[in-house]
């Protein structure tokens, strides 16, 4: 299948999912590591393992959104499924957010940047958005790191969101800006 090259970088390409993927989707949305921010539709458990009927449930869900997409992050090289990516425009096309999760064997390798730039280039040149957001919980220090490493600024928090480990936590929200992305384009 012909990647567009909006969705295409050096090293990894985003494509619809297929059936075939299933077992590399139960294994990395599985893994203890991801357990909490695993960016799957809300009827679903984050933070318990999922059966192979979930897994399946997941991928028809995202299959079926009329206001975004779900894409598969594939390793251009090897063609292994290592994650997934998706950008949801559900309350308004004008600011869009995004979410993705990628399988922790290949975390910090410089795959999640390649996937944002692919999504804010996407957003940014083919869809009205003017302000793309982003959302995890405080806990997950590593998101913060990497969405601020990207440009993205904190717009705001959801105080006590959730409890984990028997504290509450906060949802924070970040958000990247039109003008603030071709700032980074160098435009």
């Amino acid at each position: 299948m012909e990647i567009s090259p909006t969705f295409s970088s050096k090293s990894i390409e985003l494509r619809p999912f297929t059936p075939d993927d299933i077992p590399a989707l139960e294994a990395y949305l599985n893994h203890p590591e991801l357990t909490g921010r695993r960016y799957i539709p809300w009827e679903f458990p984050d933070d318990v393992p999922l059966s192979r009927e979930q897994v399946e449930g997941i991928l028809k869900k995202w299959g079926e959104k009329k206001k975004g997409f779900v894409l598969g992050i594939i390793l251009s090289e090897t063609g292994a499924l290592i994650g997934h990516a998706e950008a949801d425009w559900e309350w308004d096309t004008h600011c869009p957010g995004i979410g993705m999760a990628i399988d922790p064997a290949h975390q910090r390798q410089g795959y999640g940047t390649e996937v944002l730039k692919l999504l804010l280039t996407y957003l940014f040149e083919h869809t009205p958005a003017h302000n793309v957001t982003a959302g995890f919980s405080d806990w997950n220090e590593p998101a913060g790191k990497f969405t601020a490493k990207n440009g993205f600024k904190e717009a705001g928090k959801i105080r006590r969101d959730g409890i984990r480990d028997g504290a509450y936590f906060n949802a924070v929200i970040v958000d990247m800006l039109r003008p603030e992305w071709k700032t980074m384009q160098g435009g």
